[in-house]
């Protein structure tokens, strides 16, 4: 039988989850804080739906170069329309491009990319290339007003890395590899 503390049927202990409960209610907005893309979608669209696919390549001088093209898919296929495509960089070292295809290496979809990881280094020095990313897919759905569709043309047209505009290497390759997107964040993302 309990013994009541603070009134009938209540212990210390029932007071205790009570109160943990209460805090982890009270704290799950600030744990669960946006992205400063995703908020700002959200501005714009009812709706903002987020996959990401990682990227991870480690080449030392034995091994080969590393030249990859994508298009990825997300399956099952969000209500919404791709918006947006970031690219995340977590360490790059050695010589690595990663972004949409320059114009000068000729035409391609609008959402195929690549990656150029080259070897580097002889048998004595042993250096490596790295390339570790996260490659952020927004989708969003319901605009708020016209000028929502706007905004995603804006920020994918933005010359920057993370809005895939670094691509660098003289070379692309021609056989595009078909992947799944994963759906939500990914944990460096957070």
């Amino acid at each position: 039988m309990r013994s009541p503390l603070f009134g009938s049927g209540s212990t210390v202990l029932d007071s205790f989850l009570y109160a943990i409960f209460a805090v982890m209610f009270l704290a799950t907005p600030a744990l669960t804080a946006q992205d400063a893309d995703e908020s700002e979608l959200l501005k714009s669209f009812e709706k903002v739906d987020i996959w990401h696919f990682p990227v991870d390549y480690d080449i030392g001088y034995n091994n080969q170069d590393v030249i990859v093209s994508r298009q990825l898919i997300a399956q099952p296929t969000p209500a919404g329309k791709l918006c947006y495509i970031r690219f995340d960089l977590i360490r790059g070292e050695g010589d690595y491009a990663y972004g949409f295809k320059p114009p000068e290496l000729g035409p391609s979809a609008p959402d195929e990319w690549g990656v150029w990881v080259k070897k580097r280094g002889t048998v004595l020095s042993q250096q490596r290339s790295v390339l570790k990313m996260n490659v952020v897919y927004f989708y969003v759905d319901a605009p708020k007003d016209e000028a929502a569709n706007e905004i995603c043309a804006h920020k994918q047209a933005l010359a920057t890395l993370q809005a895939g505009h670094g691509y660098t290497a003289k070379e692309w390759s021609s056989l595009i590899v078909r992947a799944r997107l994963i759906h939500g964040w990914a944990r460096e993302n957070r």
